[in-house]
C-alpha cells in the first residue's frame, strides 16, 4: 500500500517524494504530480473541473477515478484478519456453501437429471420443445431470482430451432417464409423451461416467461423495419434486466404488443395465422382470427393499456403500445381496430405535446404548458418521443390513403421537427410544405424521407377529401380555371386547372428530384433500405392517387393517364428490383402491398382499354405485368396476411374492370420483357375508342360520386 505523503521519503524544501509505482495510474498516464492520497488531490481537482464544465446530459461519476497498484508495504502491514490468505479462505468456504445449496436445489427440482444423455432422441433435443427439459442454472453476476438458464443464448440460437444461418439476415435470404420454424409449440406452454420454478414473484400477469420475452424482443428488433425507431434498442434491452417493479422496466402493454407483432417472425409462440384459410368476404370484412398466441397478446395489450391510460401513468409508453397495436391490426387486415388504435395513438399524443415543440404554443393564457408530462431527461428520450409521434402519424396517413375516412389529426395542428440525428434538431420544421423538399445532409436519412413521403400522402388525401367542401365554400385555390376556348358553357370545369392541384402536382415532381445523392438508391451496397424503398413507392403512389380520378385511359393525349401508367410501371420496376435480390419481401413495410395493389388496379384499367382496342401486344404485356404484381402479393402473403387480403381484392376487381379474362402465368424468371413504351400503349388503345371519357365509370367502380 502507498504511504501517506508525510511518511514517504523526504526531499529538499519539505517536498514529498514517492517511491516507484506509488503514484496513481491516472497521474502516471498524464505525467502529473501525485500525492498518493486515496483519491489524490490531482484527480480530485480534475474531477471537479470536469463536473463544473460538463455538457448538459453528460453522465459523470460521483467520485473521481483514482486507482493504485496494490503493493504491500512493511510500514503498514495488514492485520491478521485482513490478510489475503484469510480472505481467500473465507471466499472458498462461501463458494462451497453455495455449491452445496445449488446441488440440493437441482436434485429437488430435477430428480431425473442424472439420466444418460443417450436416452433422449436427437430429434427431440434439436426441437424447440426440448427447451422445456433444460435445467435452470443461475448466471454469475445476474439477478438470481430470474433464474435464467446459463445456456440461454444457445437455446434461442437459430441452430437449436433448425434455422439456417443465412435466414437470420434478411438481406441474404429469400427462401420460403419460415424464418424461425421448428416443431409447433403449444400456445399454453410457449418456449417454457421447466427450470423456471423460481421467477419474479410480481411478474406481470399473462406476460410470457422472461426467456420468451427476450427472444421475441430480439426478433422484433432484428426484423421489424421500424423497431429501432420506436425504441432505443440498447436502452430497451437493458431495461429488460431490471425487476418488473423497477421504474425503467417496460410496462406490460408494451411487452404484450411486441409479442403480438413479433409472432410473424418466429414459431416460438406457436402456429401463426394463415390468411389463406379464411374466406374473402370483401375489402372491409373483419376476419375472425383464431385464438393464437399473437391474438391473445394483442388482446392483453389493449386491455392493460387502458388501465395505464386511465391512471395517467407511463403515457408515452401507452402511445408506443397503440403504435404497436396498429402495426399488428394492419398486418392482419383488421380495419376497424386499425382505425381506432391509430386514432387513439394520435389523440393521446396531443396532450403529451408530441405533435408540437417550442416555440409553437397556443396564445391562450390558460394553457401555459404544451404537455402534461415532464420534459425528457436525456436526448435519447427526446428523440424517442419524436419518433413515436412520427410513426403514429405515418401509419395514420398510410392506411388512410386506401379509405375514404378522414384523417385523425390535421396537418395544421402539427409543428414538430422531423426525426433527425441526436446532435442537431434546429432544422426541418414540418408546418411548411417547402420542408418536404429541404434535406440537410447532416440531419437527413432514409427514415426522414420516409416521414416526408407520408406527408405527401396527407396533402393528397386532404385535397381529394376536401375538394368539394373547399370549392363550394369559394376557396379560390380549389376553383378550377374555365377555358371557354376548349370547353363549352355546359361542360364541367377541369379540376386539374385549380391552383391547389397544380401546386400538389409540382410538389410531387420536385420531391422525387430532391433526394440527396446518397439516398437515390434503396439497394445501395447490395442491401435493401426498407425506409427508402417505401419512400420511392410512396412517391409513385402519390401521383396515382392525385391523377387517377381524372385519368381517361381511352385518350392518347390524357396527361393524367400517362402519369398514372408511368407511376404504375415505376412501382413494377421496384417490385422487379427487390425480387431480384435475396431479401425476404415479407419483411417490408406494410404499406408496400397497398402500393403494389394500386399498381395492379391501374394495369387492370389499361388492360380493359387494350381489350376494347383489340391490341394483342398490349394485352399480353399488361397481363404479364398484372400477373407479376399478383405473384409479389402472393409471396408476401406467406408471412403477412394483409398482402393476401390485397391479393384477393385485386382478383376481385380484375373481372369487374376487365370483364371475364384469364390472367396468364409469369415466366420462370419472374419478369416479362416489355418493348412497348407508355406513349405507344396510350396511342394504340385510343385508336378504336370513342371521345367519351370514362371518368364516370372509374368513379362508379370506386364507389365515388361522379358529380364534382
Amino acid at each position: 500500500m502507498p504511504k501517506a505523503p508525510g511518511s514517504v521519503g523526504s526531499g529538499t524544501g519539505g517536498a514529498t517524494v514517492l517511491k516507484r509505482n506509488q503514484a496513481c495510474h491516472q497521474c502516471r498516464r498524464r505525467k502529473l504530480k501525485c500525492d498518493a492520497r486515496r483519491p489524490c488531490s490531482t484527480c480530485v481537482r480534475s474531477h471537479k473541473h470536469a463536473r463544473d464544465h460538463a455538457q448538459p446530459g453528460a453522465n459523470l461519476p460521483e467520485r473521481p477515478e483514482c486507482t493504485f497498484d496494490e503493493v504491500a508495504t512493511t510500514e503498514t502491514p495488514s492485520t491478521p484478519s485482513d490478510s489475503p490468505k484469510n480472505r481467500f479462505e473465507r471466499l472458498e468456504t462461501r463458494i462451497r456453501e453455495l455449491e452445496a445449496l445449488l446441488s440440493q436445489k437441482e436434485q429437488t427440482a430435477f430428480p431425473d437429471a442424472n439420466l444418460p444423455s443417450s436416452s433422449t432422441p436427437s430429434s427431440i433435443q434439436n426441437s424447440p420443445t426440448s427447451i422445456q427439459s433444460v435445467p435452470s442454472n443461475s448466471r454469475p453476476g445476474s439477478a438470481s431470482t430470474m433464474s435464467f438458464p446459463s445456456d440461454l443464448e444457445s437455446i434461442l440460437s437459430p441452430s437449436s430451432l433448425d434455422v439456417n444461418a443465412q435466414m437470420i439476415n434478411p438481406y441474404f435470404w429469400n427462401g420460403n417464409s419460415h424464418l424461425i420454424e421448428g416443431a409447433s409449440i403449444r400456445i399454453d406452454t410457449p418456449l417454457r423451461s421447466s427450470g423456471m420454478d423460481v421467477i419474479w414473484s410480481h411478474w406481470p400477469v399473462n406476460l410470457p416467461d422472461p426467456e420468451l420475452i427476450r427472444h421475441l424482443v430480439d426478433m422484433f428488433f432484428l426484423f421489424h423495419p421500424h423497431a429501432s425507431r420506436l425504441f432505443h434498442r440498447g436502452t430497451f434491452i437493458t431495461s429488460l434486466s431490471y425487476p418488473p417493479d423497477h421504474p425503467d422496466f417496460p410496462i406490460a402493454p408494451v411487452l404484450h404488443a411486441i409479442c403480438a407483432v413479433s409472432a410473424i417472425y418466429t414459431a416460438a409462440g406457436g402456429p401463426r395465422t394463415n390468411a389463406a384459410d379464411f374466406p374473402y368476404e370483401g375489402q372491409f370484412a373483419q376476419p375472425d382470427l383464431p385464438d393464437t398466441f399473437a391474438e391473445q397478446q394483442a388482446t392483453h395489450a389493449k386491455e392493460t393499456v387502458e388501465k395505464y391510460l386511465n391512471k395517467g401513468h407511463n403515457l408515452v409508453q401507452c402511445v408506443q403500445t397503440y403504435v404497436l397495436l396498429t402495426w399488428y391490426y394492419w398486418c392482419h387486415s383488421k380495419w376497424v381496430e386499425l382505425f381506432t388504435c391509430s386514432g387513439q395513438s394520435l389523440r393521446v399524443a396531443i396532450p403529451l405535446g408530441l405533435n408540437i415543440c417550442p416555440p409553437f404554443r397556443s396564445l391562450h393564457g390558460s394553457s401555459p404548458t404544451m404537455s402534461i408530462i415532464p420534459p425528457p431527461r436525456t436526448p435519447i428520450e427526446d428523440e424517442t418521443r419524436r419518433n413515436t409521434f412520427w410513426l403514429a402519424y405515418a401509419v395514420d396517413r398510410q392506411h388512410g390513403s386506401g379509405t375514404g375516412w378522414a384523417l385523425s389529426l390535421d396537418d395544421d395542428d402539427i409543428a414538430q421537427v422531423f426525426p433527425v440525428t441526436m446532435e442537431q434538431f434546429e432544422l426541418g420544421w414540418c408546418h411548411v410544405r417547402e420542408a418536404v423538399l429541404f434535406h440537410p445532409p447532416d440531419i437527413t436519412d432514409s427514415f426522414t424521407l420516409f416521414v416526408k413521403s407520408t406527408m405527401l400522402l396527407s396533402f393528397i388525401k386532404n385535397f381529394n377529401h376536401r375538394y368539394k367542401i373547399k370549392s363550394n365554400l369559394g376557396d379560390t385555390r380549389f376553383l378550377p380555371v374555365r377555358n371557354f376556348a376548349t370547353h363549352g358553357y355546359g361542360d364541367q370545369p377541369d379540376i386539374r386547372s385549380s391552383s391547389a392541384f397544380l401546386e400538389l402536382d409540382q410538389l410531387l415532381v420536385s420531391f422525387r428530384s430532391s433526394f440527396p445523392s446518397n439516398l437515390k438508391d434503396p439497394f445501395r451496397n447490395g442491401l435493401v433500405d426498407t425506409h427508402l424503398y417505401t419512400t420511392f413507392l410512396t412517391a409513385h403512389v402519390s401521383i396515382i392517387l392525385l391523377h387517377e380520378p381524372h385519368a381517361n385511359v381511352d385518350r392518347a393525349n390524357c396527361t393524367s393517364a400517362a402519369k398514372v401508367l408511368e407511376s404504375a410501371r415505376a412501382i413494377l420496376e421496384l417490385i422487379y428490383a427487390v425480387w431480384s435480390t435475396n431479401y425476404d419481401i415479407g419483411l417490408l413495410d406494410y404499406f408496400c402491398p397497398f402500393c403494389w395493389y394500386l399498381a395492379g388496379q391501374c394495369f387492370a384499367r389499361f388492360l380493359r382499354a387494350a381489350q376494347d382496342a383489340a391490341c394483342i401486344q398490349q394485352i399480353n404485356t399488361l397481363r404479364a405485368e398484372l400477373d407479376f404484381v399478383r405473384m409479389a402479393l402472393s409471396k408476401m402473403a406467406e408471412r403477412v396476411p394483409l398482402s393476401y387480403r390485397y391479393l384477393r381484392m385485386l382478383d376481385a376487381c380484375i373481372p369487374e374492370i376487365c370483364g371475364p379474362t384469364t390472367v396468364h402465368s409469369s415466366p420462370a424468371d419472374g419478369r416479362q420483357v416489355s418493348t412497348t413504351t407508355d406513349q405507344q400503349l396510350l396511342a394504340s388503345v385510343s385508336q378504336t375508342s370513342s371521345n367519351q371519357p370514362d371518368v364516370a365509370y372509374f368513379l362508379k367502380i370506386n364507389n365515388l360520386d361522379p358529380q364534382p
